[in-house]
């Protein structure tokens, strides 16, 4: 005969509330919204220079730039490509589009030392730029449109100083990632939105010429090899002059990074964030994400171990039906992220990649200890 005392209803009362509860404590509830707004009739858009930085990127090169140069722009643009002097088949490609009005190629000497490169190319771009608003993007993303430039644009006006584009990963690129980078987009995005700015992990960001000059571009973080966009984002944001613009027409596609790229990514973030302000209220909801999913899961572990142990077999059911409920209900959430923000990824793979992602950080970050903490600068001891 089967028996039901405190304890069984207690701890299946636990399981069952939590199961119900924690999947909306879900940055896929919270999601941004998506900014369909259009301009004003009268909006005169300005002009603007887009700043790109190869380095032995040909292929890429040869691919996008016309798409980049083919933008459909009602005002005068221009597209500054800074190159590595070293880079002949960059430099081959860049001269096969020399007769295009839209280009400008200017490239950065061989004996650059005791700074990122990559920080050096940007500020000889914004060095080399006529225009008040600059856009920093990569040849390895691609505009989804040629109405990309305008669409971005359309959010350079008086009262902004920074706006932020969204980028996806392509098609062709593992699931998993394209699964973490969406996540990693909906927090940020939606500190955006809420004016708390706190960076960019987009490869597009437009910005004032003249803050870049009075501010001193990239200094307080020259010698730190990678983040340009999150230093970016994170110095230059001021409260009300922040604009997002993620409408389909915006948005970029970045190809698959290699896997040390996407290794890399992860362990320079993770020395980056520790010069970046604000770091603390970024990862705080992610925290409580976090803990509220594993959890569930934990409980019902738990109440379903002991059940089988003291063979309290409505225990053990109501932690089935917890974790039944939990699979349901977060992968109907994650499901109709995706839709909305079109992006194909099976919602049955929901589960293992929520899970997953706390514990590649904790690997991630042990990778990190155990880095020579030289690499991540350019000032070698």
């Amino acid at each position: 005969m089967i028996s039901i005392d405190n304890i069984t209803i207690i701890c299946g009362a636990v399981v069952l509330f939590l199961a119900i509860v924690t999947p909306w404590i879900n940055i896929f509830i919270r999601k941004p919204k998506m900014n369909n707004d259009e301009p004003e009739d009268d909006f005169t858009f300005p002009p603007i220079s887009v700043i790109i930085t190869p380095h032995d990127n040909a292929a890429e090169l040869d691919k996008n730039l016309s798409l980049f140069l083919n933008q459909d722009y009602p005002a005068d643009f221009k597209i500054i490509v800074v190159a590595w002097k070293s880079d002949s088949d960059d430099e081959d490609v860049l001269k096969r589009y020399g007769s295009n009005p839209h280009l400008y190629a200017t490239y950065i000497p061989d004996s650059s030392r005791y700074m990122s490169r990559k920080k050096l190319a940007v500020t000889i771009g914004v060095k080399a730029a006529k225009t008040e608003w600059v856009v920093m993007t990569d040849i390895t993303s691609r505009p989804d449109s040629d109405q990309w430039l305008k669409n971005i644009a359309r959010h350079c006006t008086e009262g902004n100083h920074l706006v932020v584009g969204y980028t996806r990963y392509d098609e062709e690129t593992r699931d998993h990632r394209r699964f973490e980078r969406l996540m990693t987009d909906f927090y940020l995005m939606r500190e955006t939105q809420k004016d708390k700015t706190y960076r960019c992990n987009s490869t597009c960001l437009a910005f004032r010429k003249s803050d870049f000059n009075h501010e001193e571009g990239f200094r307080g973080n020259l010698k730190y090899l990678r983040g340009e966009y999150d230093f970016m984002a994170n110095k230059y944001a001021q409260p009300m002059s922040v604009a997002l613009a993620n409408n389909l027409d915006a948005w970029m596609t970045e190809q698959e990074p290699t896997d040390k790229e996407w290794r890399n990514k992860h362990l320079f973030y993770m020395e980056d964030r520790k010069h970046l302000q604000h770091s603390a209220r970024h990862r705080l909801p992610i925290a409580i994400d976090q803990t509220a999913l594993h959890l569930n899961y934990v409980a019902i572990i738990a109440a379903a171990v002991f059940g089988v142990l003291t063979q309290r077999w409505i225990l053990v059911a109501a932690a089935g039906l917890a974790l039944l409920l939990t699979i349901i209900i977060r992968t109907a959430i994650a499901a109709r992220a995706f839709r909305d923000w079109y992006t194909d990824i099976p919602s049955w793979k929901t589960i293992p990649y929520e899970i997953s992602v706390s514990w590649h950080q904790i690997l991630y970050r042990l990778r990190y200890k155990r880095a020579d903490k030289n690499d991540f600068i350019s000032h070698k001891i």
